[in-house]
């Protein structure tokens, strides 16, 4: 399923968060919606820019964290999946290494106005 056909897909120009919200060189994850049924992203960030994904693995279907809000990031910027491995490059969610190779991490297309990430059009 697309991110865009989940019950809480969220519209153009909703808010994510604040760019400052980001720690540099790492992520966090936002949740639209609540409990099981909740649409949940991952926002990274390296400097000025921002990116965004569902927090799926595309090997196994599992979230890429084993424990809320802990997500694992290498000291080359890597977004590493907790349960196997994987590896996800910050700027178009590929998989260079692990179990899911060549296979991508769902984009969330979204923008930064005036120092906040948001979901673009």
């Amino acid at each position: 399923m697309s991110w865009k056909s989940h019950p809480h897909a969220p519209e153009a120009d909703t808010e994510v968060c604040p760019l400052a919200a980001v720690p540099d060189g790492g992520c966090i994850e936002v949740s639209f919606g609540v409990d099981v049924e909740a649409l949940r992203l991952i926002v990274l960030r390296r400097g000025a820019d921002a990116w965004a994904y569902v927090n799926v693995c595309p090997h196994f279907s599992l979230p890429l964290n084993s424990r809320p809000g802990e997500f694992l990031v290498t000291e080359d910027q890597h977004l590493m999946c907790a349960y196997h491995c994987a590896l996800f490059r910050f700027h178009d969610g590929l998989c260079v290494d692990g179990p899911a190779k060549d296979r991508s991490l769902e984009a969330v297309p979204v923008t930064i106005v005036d120092g906040v990430v948001r979901i673009a059009t």
